[in-house]
């Protein structure tokens, strides 16, 4: 539904463009299979995704519409979605107790691991020439759920939390070439939790609007005991993306 509404944004955005001189709007988007690991815990010893759950690789999708204008004082605006999702079927190795339920050791549990992630940010561009630099500020939203059952128990955590994270990027076009390189940092620590993304990325875009980026993308989230649930998760890979500006 949130993938959908975004694009539908896009083409209404492309539509009245040429209503819109000065407007500068971008989009792009990617899908892909990142490493997933590290640990999540509720009321009990921490669980590793990997060794104890059986996963690895999460699938995970992104898609993005920015706008930005020449209008003083006004910030720029762009939205991001991400959605990650990750199930595995494993037998255990140990005993171990989430939310209350035990799972017992040699028992075979299925686990599944949904995060979405809906943002908006808001940054103003105090350098915009060859070397483009970009600060402000991100809210983003997060819904989810981690969920473990087996023959004897049945645990399901949800998250839904709202976290503002200061915002920075930088972009170098290489000159005559429509090729440029950049990154991107997002990141808070608030109440013993911590989040940030980062990724790096070069790219091209031709002259008929048509682009692709090849980048490197990485979120770490640490949630302490937010809704009975700790997580010491890292999602991160290599990534390739179509993109589009007008």
């Amino acid at each position: 539904m949130k993938r959908t509404l975004l694009a539908t944004c896009t083409l209404l955005a492309s539509a009245t463009l040429q209503a819109a001189p000065g407007l500068s709007i971008y989009g792009g988007g990617y899908n892909w299979n990142t490493d997933f690991n590290g640990t999540v815990s509720s009321g009990g010893a921490s669980i590793d995704v990997e060794q104890d759950l059986g996963m690895g690789k999460a699938d995970q999708s992104v898609i993005w519409l920015g706008i930005e204008h020449p209008v003083p004082l006004i910030p720029n605006a762009r939205v991001r979605y991400f959605d990650l999702y990750e199930s595995a079927s494993n037998r255990l190795q140990r005993s171990f107790v989430f939310d209350d339920q035990v799972y017992v050791a040699s028992t075979r549990v299925d686990s599944e691991l949904e995060l979405e992630m809906l943002e908006g940010t808001l940054y103003y561009t105090p350098i915009d020439s060859t070397l483009k630099l970009d600060v402000g500020m991100t809210l983003r939203q997060i819904d989810g759920f981690v969920r473990l059952n087996s023959i004897i128990s049945d645990a399901r955590l949800d998250i839904d939390e709202m976290l503002p994270m200061l915002h920075g990027a930088a972009r170098l076009e290489i000159p005559g070439t429509g090729a440029y390189v950049g990154g991107e940092l997002n990141g808070i620590k608030y109440n013993g939790s911590t989040m940030n993304d980062y990724n790096v990325r070069v790219g091209w875009r031709s002259d008929f609007l048509l682009g692709v980026e090849v980048g490197y993308s990485q979120i770490n989230l640490n949630l302490d005991n937010v809704s009975r649930l700790t997580t010491d998760l890292d999602m991160g890979g290599p990534y390739l993306a179509l993109s589009l500006g007008f």
